[in-house]
C-alpha cells in the first residue's frame, strides 16, 4: 500500500475560502487537519458506485472527473463492515442508505474486546439542510426528529459536552492511525487524520480526544476509523494514490480548472 509523503518538519497551512487546511502535533503524534466552514462550502459523503464494491479516493476521482469536478479534500467516513455497507446510520443528499444502529455488543466469550463502533456512547455527526454541523450520542439521535443532508454513525463519541469518553484512559498502549470528526463551539467542523508514517501518526484514542477538546477547540467528537484512515488534501497531501478501501467517502470537491 502507497502512504503519502508528509514533508514534516515544516508546518503545511492551506487557506481557501471557508477552508483551512494544516499540520497539528499533540503528544507525540502528527495529524492533518482540515477546518471547514460548512456554511460556505458543501461536504458531501459518497458511497460505492455499486453495492458490494469497496470505495476507493482513486475511484472516486473517476467518477467526479466525469462531472468536471474533482476532490479538495476526502477522508474516510464511519466504521463498516465486511460487504461494504456502514455498520451504522448513513445519510448522503438526503437518502438514508443505512439505518441508526442501536445495537449493543454481545461478547462472544470474557476475553473479546468490544469493537470500537459498539464502545458506547457512540455518535453521530450530521449535517442539516440550514448547513449547520452536530455531534449528538446515538440514542439522543433518535429522539430528535433530525433529516439532515448528511450523516455518518461511527463510535466511540470521543468527546461529548466536553468530556472524553468514560473508557478511554491516557496510558492505553493501543496506539493506531485515527481519523475523526469535531464540531466546535461556533460550528465549524474539523477532521483529523494521523499522518501515515509508523513513527509520527500512532496514537491511543484517549489522546485523539485530547487533540480535539484540548488543542482543536471541539467540545463534541466522533472518532469515525483506524489503522485503514486515509486523508487527501490538495496541493498538501500529494498526489491521490491508492488507498485501503472503504464504504463511505467525506468529500469536498471543486470544478476541474
Amino acid at each position: 500500500m502507497v502512504r503519502h509523503p508528509t514533508l514534516f518538519g515544516l508546518l503545511l497551512v492551506s487557506l481557501v475560502g471557508g477552508l483551512r487546511a494544516e499540520t497539528v502535533e499533540h503528544a507525540g503524534t502528527s495529524y492533518w487537519i482540515q477546518r471547514v466552514d460548512p456554511k460556505a462550502v458543501k461536504i458531501e459523503l459518497f458511497l460505492p458506485e455499486k453495492a458490494g464494491e469497496p470505495n476507493t479516493f482513486p475511484k472516486l476521482e473517476a467518477r467526479l472527473a466525469a462531472q468536471g469536478r474533482r476532490l479538495r479534500f476526502a477522508m474516510n467516513s464511519g466504521i463498516y463492515e465486511g460487504t461494504f455497507l456502514p455498520t451504522g446510520l448513513h445519510i448522503a443528499e438526503g437518502k438514508t442508505v443505512v439505518k441508526l444502529n442501536l445495537a449493543e455488543f454481545v461478547k462472544r466469550s470474557p476475553e473479546e474486546l468490544t469493537h470500537n463502533f459498539f464502545l458506547k456512547p457512540n455518535g453521530v455527526f450530521f449535517l442539516r439542510e440550514n448547513s449547520s454541523a452536530a455531534i449528538v450520542e446515538s440514542g439522543r439521535y433518535a429522539t430528535l426528529g433530525e433529516s439532515p443532508l448528511l450523516a455518518t454513525q461511527s463510535g466511540p463519541l470521543l468527546v461529548h459536552g466536553g468530556a472524553i469518553h468514560p473508557v478511554l484512559g491516557p496510558d492505553s498502549t493501543s496506539k493506531r492511525y485515527r481519523n475523526g470528526v469535531g464540531v466546535t463551539r461556533d460550528g465549524q467542523v474539523i477532521f483529523a487524520c494521523s499522518v501515515l508514517e509508523r513513527d509520527k501518526g500512532m496514537s491511543n484514542l484517549y489522546r485523539f480526544a485530547e487533540l480535539f477538546r484540548d488543542k482543536l477547540g471541539c467540545p463534541d467528537a466522533l472518532y469515525l476509523d483506524g489503522d485503514i484512515s486515509y486523508v487527501y488534501i490538495r496541493d498538501l497531501t500529494g498526489p491521490i494514490e491508492e488507498t485501503n478501501w472503504f464504504a463511505g467517502i467525506l468529500a469536498i470537491t471543486e470544478p476541474i480548472p
